[in-house]
């Protein structure tokens, strides 16, 4: 039993030092409407940068039903800076593999997956960020993507 706790304990204590190491400056993540992603709808998310000297990743999280049509998806990403500066990225991102099989982790009939967008950046000008997501797949209304989400920390 004493082994059980020691183990138990050793875990914690890694997980507590694997969440330190990985320092998160934002994470938010929001649903998608029931009715589908409509091509005009925008995700915002809106941050704070104030060391412009740390390096930092962005990721994705991408949460979609095991029901979605595509293996892939296509987003256009607006990203405006602090002093007004705005870059538009269109990037895609694989959800399954040509097999079929969903790529990241599912749970009942949703795949879940964290994948990273741009790594080891640094952001020019302290102050506000803001990245705006619009989906690209080229239909009205994209049906079966459930909520995206987005988190920056620092780079290790």
């Amino acid at each position: 039993m004493q082994s059980v706790f020691k183990c138990l304990f050793a875990v914690i204590i890694s997980a507590v030092a694997f969440s330190c190491t990985n320092k998160r400056l934002f994470d938010e993540v929001q649903k998608i409407s029931p009715d589908g992603w409509h091509k005009t709808d925008s995700i915002s998310f809106i941050f704070q940068i104030s060391d412009t000297s740390q390096a930092y990743n962005i990721l994705l999280h991408l949460r979609n039903k095991t029901s979605y049509r595509n293996s892939n998806l296509w987003l256009f990403i607006n990203t405006t800076a602090p002093n007004g500066e705005t870059i538009t990225d269109t990037v895609e991102f694989f959800l399954a593999e040509p097999s079929g099989r969903w790529l990241g982790k599912g749970l009942g009939a949703v795949n879940s997956m964290l994948v990273p967008y741009k790594t080891n950046i640094r952001f020019p000008y302290r102050g506000i960020y803001r990245f705006d997501f619009r989906q690209a797949m080229r239909e009205d209304t994209l049906e079966g993507i459930i909520d995206i989400g987005m988190r920056v920390q620092l780079h290790k």
